[in-house]
């Protein structure tokens, strides 16, 4: 969160920061389709083992762990399409509050007014 203030009253207001998608930060590895760049909530590999009691090697201490966006398991794969639209019409943090529990990949997209035809 993020707190700034009203110049004209002097009332702090609370708001979220909300990070836009790169396009270079997406990783896709034939089925799934992760992002790898930082934003709010982002959480790293230290952190992870520290919250699950394991422990992880040195060299991936401060590295962010990727993201789940979306799985492509059948049929066609339009995992650049997913990616376009993302970067264009949404920000990290929206897709993936949206696509956790109770949410998919597919009902976020729709929450998020994609209404392409390859959806």
């Amino acid at each position: 969160m993020v707190f700034t203030y009203n110049g004209n009253h002097g009332v702090l207001i609370e708001r979220e920061i909300m990070t836009a998608f790169v396009k270079e930060h997406f990783d896709w590895d034939g089925m799934y389709l992760m992002y790898t760049g930082p934003h709010d909530g982002a959480e790293t590999y230290g952190e992870h083992a520290a919250h699950h009691g394991t422990t992880c090697h040195p060299t991936r201490e401060n590295v962010i762990r990727p993201a789940f966006i979306a799985r492509f398991k059948y049929g066609k794969k339009p995992y650049k399409r997913w990616i376009n639209w993302l970067v264009k019409n949404a920000t990290v943090e929206e897709y993936l509050e949206r696509s956790e529990y109770p949410g998919s990949p597919v009902w976020a997209m729709r929450e998020l007014g994609c209404t392409a035809s390859w959806l």
